[in-house]
């Protein structure tokens, strides 16, 4: 029994930090369903989610290791999945993931209490046989897998960002992205992955967790400004249903916790149905909230930008926001270690284990163990460098690998020991109806077919460019595109000015017509003051265009020294219309004198 508790202990320990938009799998050894033991069965299976089942029994420690190892990478795609769904709708399947992750959390409980497994694929053993098994290992592997890519690539996407800045490069090149990620995986991850000694780790667990708090902590603060200023309402969306099918996964496999779900039922006292239920329920409820606060602050924030996966790019360069980059890096760098114990387990197994073996766990010989590692990590990182972006691959093994584990899986386990347990009636069971296990497996289906055919087709873009530009020969361009945009958007209010103004001049007259001479000085006194502001708008408009054509002129000479220099387009002059806006036009019928 000590070595059980330790291997749980580890198991545990194993799990706090490696997940990827919140989950990863549980992979340790291979548990033979005779042969193990197993906290007694609780005799009442009402399935309680609000209130504690006892009294004496303290679930907190186990919904905060819970919550510890759901919350991972996909707390940055979260202002995307709002921008792309709209607030409503986003909130909408945060609450339903949550729902159906806490279902199916629950089916896989009961299925392990009836069966007496501590493992997802010692219970696959039990109720779906030898091959439900292999075909659990195999999905828990593919899942391990992906989620190590989805990490990779967010190291791709902050990464070259950190570097760039440094270099005063305009963008970070795809170059640059491929270079930053071979170097971290080799000078970082690689090395920290051939340790063998899990309890190295768990400093690193709680720094990570504190790291993820602080940075929810942030987009809050980051989208004060903009909430104060109160021009957010009008336009944010706030519901986007072609957005749906791409997001779904990504927030399914946020609220992922199934595969971690058997070390916490090991961890637990006396654990039963309800206490394990309780514990998942608080777990999950903490995570929804961080996430939707995350996605609503972070769009909220950025609601003028096209956000992307990765919200961090975002964040301007400041030396705050570097450091929140770097930490974010690192701690990424660094949980890809502890994803690698249950992936080299589950690759072990799959491919090298002896069919026959029922060992409770894998030892690896030295060799062995390092030779699986660098084939995982040259894999996976060949597998990073040809992803896109981190919202792809979260949405993509979201809706493929992650509805198996988390939704089809559990469900046809609870169905195939429901029935099998009617058949022998061996004892009395409760918890959720097979009808619930049959709607959440449709829902599952439905996420599988549906979300990946909307991944594959949607467009696939990438936050760097192609050529390495220096900031300077681009910011002309830049500060030049966005005075022109400046002065169109000048030119549209002298304009309205303008029609207001002679708007103003036809009430003017119908008032003094009809000899209403208060309301014509009214009047009057509010065109006066139209008058003023159109000629502030006129005056930026001559200064703008003053500046664009020095500039012009600047770049002209710097042409006749170097004719490789690129070739700016002419700079139009002064327009026209300003200077006729300068007076009212004349109306048929002024019968008032607008002089002082």
């Amino acid at each position: 029994m000590k070595k059980r508790d330790k291997e749980d202990e580890e198991g545990l320990l194993m799990r706090k930090t490696y997940t990827a938009g919140g989950s990863s799998a549980v992979l340790i050894g291979d548990h033979d369903s005779d042969s193990e033991e197993f906290p007694p069965t609780s005799s009442s299976h009402h399935h309680h989610h609000a209130t504690s089942p006892d009294p004496t029994f303290s679930p907190w420690p186990h919904v905060f290791n819970l919550a510890n190892c759901i919350i991972g990478v996909s707390v940055l795609a979260m202002p995307y999945v709002f921008q792309q769904c709209g607030i409503l709708l986003a909130a909408i399947m945060i609450a339903l993931c949550a729902v159906l992750t806490k279902l199916t959390c629950h089916f896989l409980a009961q299925a392990a209490f009836n069966t007496r497994t501590l493992s997802y694929e010692s219970l696959a053993m039990a109720t779906l046989g030898p091959s439900g098994r292999r075909f659990v290992e195999l999905c828990l592997l593919v899942f391990l897998v992906s989620s190590i890519v989805a990490f990779i690539v967010v190291i791709g996407d902050i990464g070259p960002h950190l570097v760039a800045e440094f270099l005063e490069l305009e963008a970070p090149t795809q170059r640059l992205r491929i270079l930053v990620m071979i170097v971290v995986v080799v000078f970082i991850i690689l090395p920290l992955s051939f340790i063998d000694d899990l309890k190295k780790f768990s400093v690193i667990s709680s720094l990570a967790c504190l790291f993820y708090l602080f940075f929810a902590v942030r987009m809050m603060l980051e989208s004060l400004p903009t909430i104060y200023a109160g021009e957010w309402s009008i336009h944010v969306v706030w519901w986007r249903p072609q957005g749906f099918l791409t997001c779904l996964p990504i927030v399914c496999m946020a609220m992922c916790c199934q595969t971690q779900l058997f070390p916490v039922i090991s961890c637990i006292k006396d654990a039963t149905t309800d206490r394990v239920d309780y514990v998942v329920s608080n777990s999950i409820n903490i995570c929804a909230a961080m996430y939707a606060a995350v996605g609503v602050f972070g769009y909220v924030a950025f609601y003028s930008h096209e956000l992307h996966g990765d919200v961090l790019v975002q964040f301007p360069p400041t030396i705050v926001t570097q450091s929140l980059k770097l930490a974010f890096l690192l701690s990424i760098a660094v949980s890809i270690p502890l994803m690698m114990f249950p992936a080299r387990t589950a690759l072990f197994c799959l491919i090298l284990r002896d069919k026959d073996s029922i060992h409770h766990t894998v030892d690896l010989e030295k060799f062995t163990f390092h030779l699986l590692t660098a084939v995982i990590l040259i894999f996976n990182t060949v597998l990073a460098i040809l992803t896109p972006n981190v919202e792809f691959i979260l949405g993509l093994t979201g809706a493929f690998i992650g509805s198996l584990v988390s939704t089809i899986l559990p469900s046809t386990i609870y169905i195939a020991n429901q029935s099998s347990e009617t058949q022998n009636r061996a004892r009395k069971v409760g918890g959720a109806s097979t009808s619930t296990a049959k709607m959440c497996l449709i829902i599952g289906l439905f996420i599988l077919i549906a979300s990946t055919c909307a991944i594959l087709m949607a467009e696939k873009k990438t936050s760097v460019v192609e050529k390495p530009k220096a900031k300077d020969d681009v910011a002309s361009g830049e500060l030049r595109n966005e005075e022109l945009k400046s002065l169109e958007s000048l030119e549209e209010k002298v304009l309205d000015a303008n029609l207001n103004i002679s708007a103003k001049l036809d009430d003017i007259s119908e008032l003094a017509a009809k000899g209403n001479d208060t309301e014509a000085v009214k009047m009057l006194v509010e065109m006066k003051e139209q008058q003023k502001i159109q000629q502030e708008l006129i005056e930026k408009q001559e200064k703008i265009v003053a500046q664009l054509n020095r500039k012009t002129e600047s770049l002209a000479n710097q042409t006749l020294e170097d004719p490789t220099a690129p070739i700016s387009p002419a700079i139009p002059a002064v327009p026209e219309k300003s200077a006729e806006f300068k007076n009212p036009p004349p109306t048929s019928k002024p019968s008032v004198n607008t002089e002082t």
